[in-house]
């Protein structure tokens, strides 16, 4: 993952319309994998611990699993949109290069 600074950057790129195509995952994409695997995370773990006997029945807890959860539904629509908004910017079908591992070569100011 990279720097927030980069990141925060990276999103202001992104709302000007100016941003770079990244053969990889661009920061935002990083950025996104890590908050949805820290958000699914502490879904599964809140999850859990209304199994067991120190959380089972208690309102604050399946309030708080509640809420990540839905938390990470909005996470992955936020993630889809930008999946096809950058497919659109960069004239690439992303869906497509993420089932078959291949992306376009990297050209004149694409960051490899």
């Amino acid at each position: 993952m990279r720097a927030p600074e980069t990141v925060v950057g990276y999103v202001r790129t992104i709302a000007d319309g100016s941003e770079r195509r990244f053969i990889g995952h661009n920061p935002a994409g990083g950025a996104m994998i890590v908050v949805l695997l820290t958000a699914m995370a502490a879904t599964a773990v809140t999850g859990w611990l209304l199994t067991t006997d120190a959380f089972w029945g208690s309102t604050a807890a399946q309030h708080a699993h509640s809420i990540i959860a839905h938390g990470v539904l909005l996470l992955v629509l936020l993630h889809l949109g930008g999946v096809a908004l950058a497919s659109v910017r960069h004239r690439e079908n992303l869906v497509r290069a993420m089932v078959i591992g291949i992306k376009r070569a990297a050209g004149p100011g694409d960051v490899a």
